[in-house]
């Protein structure tokens, strides 16, 4: 027989209370045994010191940590009168700038904005590394479907898969957008600190405040995009609070608090191939982007979402500039309709709040857009 079979004689072990407690109560009773009387209070009396100075140095500790932490949390979540933020607006549009400001002003005076350039996709060269010429509308669809299901349409076979060209608009919004993540990070430095990304045609409701206020404090450290106007396809991922909700896909970025995280996974993931919103709501759709949407939503637009406007993403305009195939709430349903009186109604409090002049910073016209399609 080998030696590791040979059978050893069997020993009781003791149990696992015995075995934690009876050899360090046994150890302390030698050592007290050891110690005579003036000793053992000397000791006591040195053990005890050695308590109060680590406790002192505890609290000195967090005394210190408290103010950093409380620091990195206000940079995190500022305050709105604290909270950087830009307005992304054409140069050669100084009154949609002019009509902006005179809405923030209304309805949040004390934000502190500035104007900043938006890229002309007319004048200027956007290179293919940043943003793509065409795309591919698939994923889109899916999201087209689920919101034309939970809006009750019966129009789910008009939803196609294309490839399309990019407009000049198109790609100057989403050229404008990553100008936008790169000054977030520059501005942040080595901080947390977010930036409100705004469009020219942005306009907050009179509740922005308080609503906007109420989502931050519930907003979870984890937060890499906060939209503040959207328009959502998918249903929300969770509810976080009453004024909170974790978004799967939502459509439009005339506004939004970005965070460095945030920037920096979107910048990682350049070129966009879609139009911005889209791109940006794909990787919040596969979890790598954690977008949260104020419920409901603090920033309209000048008109209901693809209601005269010139922007319009270029699959909602595939089949013509005089097609009957509408997908919005106010065309889809008629006027008349509840669900388009809401639409109607946002768009009317958004004009009511300021000068419009147009509804899009983009000037992307339909026309161009349908005879740049190509069919699959």
């Amino acid at each position: 027989m080998c030696a590791q079979q040979q059978k050893l004689p069997k020993m009781s072990a003791p149990t696992p209370a015995a075995a934690c407690v009876e050899v360090p109560s046994r150890a302390l009773a030698e050592r007290q045994t050891l110690l005579p009387k003036g000793q053992k209070r000397i000791h006591d009396a040195a053990r005890t010191t050695s308590l109060e100075k680590e406790k002192a140095s505890s609290k000195r500790r967090a005394s210190v940590a408290s103010p950093l932490r409380k620091r990195i949390a206000n940079e995190a979540r500022p305050p709105i009168s604290k909270l950087q933020t830009i307005v992304i607006s054409l140069q050669r549009r100084p009154d949609r700038m002019t009509g902006c400001a005179e809405r923030l002003k209304k309805h949040c005076p004390e934000l502190p904005f500035r104007a900043f350039a938006a890229t002309d996709g007319r004048e200027r060269t956007i290179p293919e590394e940043e943003v793509t010429l065409s795309w591919n509308t698939a994923r889109n669809v899916i999201y087209q479907k689920q919101r034309a299901i939970r809006k009750g349409w019966d129009d789910l076979e008009t939803y196609q898969v294309r490839t399309l060209k990019h407009s000049p608009g198109e790609r100057g919004c989403s050229s404008s957008h990553i100008c936008a993540w790169r000054l977030c990070l520059e501005q942040a430095g080595d901080s947390d600190r977010p930036l409100l990304v705004l469009e020219d045609d942005a306009a907050p409701t009179p509740e922005f405040r308080e609503r906007l206020q109420r989502a931050m404090s519930s907003l979870p450290s984890d937060a890499d995009v906060l939209y503040l106007g959207y328009s959502q396809a998918a249903d929300w991922r969770r509810e976080v609070s009453e004024e909170l909700v974790e978004s799967v896909y939502v459509w439009t970025t005339v506004a939004y608090i970005i965070w460095p995280s945030g920037a920096r996974k979107l910048l990682s993931r350049l070129p966009i191939n879609e139009p911005v919103d889209n791109w940006m709501a794909g990787f919040a759709a596969e979890q790598e982007l954690n977008s949260y949407c104020v419920r409901p939503k603090v920033v309209l637009q000048a008109d209901a979402w693809n209601v005269n406007s010139d922007v319009g993403h270029s699959d909602e305009h595939y089949w013509g500039p005089n097609s009957d195939i509408q997908h919005s709430d106010a065309l889809y349903w008629g006027p008349d309709h509840p669900e388009a009186k809401a639409a109607l109604n946002d768009s009317a409090l958004a004009a009511a709040g300021g000068s419009m002049a147009g509804s899009s910073i983009w000037d992307i016209n339909s026309d161009e857009e349908s005879e740049d399609s190509l069919d699959l």
